[in-house]
């Protein structure tokens, strides 16, 4: 199916030389008005049926159906709004409103669901006859398969652009598929009599919306206050860094999302000997390859480390024997030695798991500073903990 999906996508919205937001939005409009002209036909389909009938489980899956039609419309002006450049009162873009058209729709899901939860229980208290017809019965199972096709090409395309907010849309056709299979089995349920499976499958239907959207709500409201990034993401970044001519390592990398837009910022190790015109064009170097690999806007910090000191790789051998493999720390980078006639110091950083609270991690960093103090006497230790954020 993805092959339908793939032609029907480059006949309508075809690569172009635009920009990958410009590109980017015309898929999530597309979509979102398939959805639009879909959706309006099924919902007076449903609400005529509804009304002929008198089913509140009906009824409520054709404002369910109609609730679609909002959020598509939500979703277009979401990637209408999040194709804008950025501006003086906008830096980093409007990617971000893709998360707000994201959490509209769960919002939209979850007041239809309640608003449902009353009328459906009025109706199990008092069941209504319902008299449905079978060729009634076959029109909703079409407009079941229908919006299991559209939930699909949402989430074809949500992967293909990676989109929340299509992702998100998705659900919304495919609760719908969902809330129509219950009304079916109300339906079938009433011809024999049983006419309180109605109000039972309005209840699920209702509970259903509230569910979904709950969950998408809690994805984008994740998105607008900063989640961290995945492991997936950190380990590229890093990997293809770590492969640039100059670079010994990376670490504290930090990632921010706007939409498909992502700022990035990084340490990265040199050679301690390198000259300041060299590290600034190993710097250089990495952000242009950040950019054209990833499409990201990065900063790159330079941190300058000493592979040659042997006590560098006294120090460097022993943590990794001893303290790489801890839970506590999920890395140990920028080893540097400082020796003079007054003081020596042995200085690195560690990052930490993430779930640690404060007084765990000044617990770690003492018994840390102990032992390496403990192995190489003489020597001062200072270990940097890098924050939360940084990878």
């Amino acid at each position: 199916m993805n092959n339908i999906f793939e032609k029907l996508t480059q006949r309508f919205v075809p690569v172009t030389k635009e920009s990958a937001r410009i590109y980017r939005s015309k898929i999530g409009k597309f979509q979102g008005w398939i959805s639009v002209f879909v959706n309006s036909i099924l919902f007076i389909i449903k609400f005529f049926i509804g009304l002929t009938i008198n089913s509140i489980s009906l009824m409520a899956d054709a404002i369910h159906t109609l609730s679609d039609v909002v959020s598509s419309s939500v979703v277009i002006w979401g990637f209408h709004e999040a194709e804008k450049p950025a501006d003086v009162e906008h830096p980093y873009g409007h990617g971000r409103i893709e998360y707000i058209a994201t959490l509209i729709i769960a919002i939209l899901l979850c007041v239809a669901g309640i608003e449902f939860i009353e009328a459906s229980i009025r109706r199990i208290a008092n069941p209504t006859p319902l008299t449905s017809e079978w060729w009634m019965v076959m029109i909703l199972l079409g407009t079941i398969v229908i919006k299991e096709i559209i939930a699909r090409y949402a989430e074809f395309l949500s992967a293909k652009i990676a989109s929340g907010t299509l992702r998100a849309d998705a659900w919304h056709h495919r609760s719908d598929a969902i809330s129509s299979f219950l009304v079916v089995g109300a339906m079938i349920a009433g011809k024999f009599g049983y006419y309180a499976v109605d109000g039972w499958a309005g209840l699920g239907v209702a509970v259903f919306l509230i569910y979904i959207g709950y969950t998408i709500a809690k994805e984008a409201i994740d998105d607008l206050i900063g989640k961290p990034p995945t492991e997936e993401e950190v380990e590229e970044i890093r990997q293809i860094v770590t492969h640039l001519d100059g670079v010994l390592g990376a670490h504290d990398i930090v990632i921010h999302s706007y939409g498909k837009d992502k700022f990035v910022s990084m340490h990265v190790e040199i050679n301690a000997d390198e000259t300041p015109e060299r590290a600034h064009d190993i710097a250089e170097y990495v952000e242009n390859v950040l950019t054209e690999k990833l499409g990201a806007e990065p900063t790159v910090h330079m941190d300058p480390v000493q592979p040659d000191n042997p006590k560098v790789h006294e120090v460097t051998h022993y943590l990794n024997e001893n303290w790489i493999g801890d839970d506590r720390i999920t890395d140990i980078h920028d080893i540097r030695i400082v020796e003079t006639d007054k003081h020596k110091v042995i200085l690195f950083g560690i990052n930490i798991e993430q779930t640690m609270l404060k007084k765990q991690i000044v617990a770690c960093c003492n018994e840390l500073e102990n032992a390496v103090e403990k192995e190489f006497q003489g020597y001062e230790v200072n270990i940097k903990v890098s924050p939360l954020y940084r990878f």
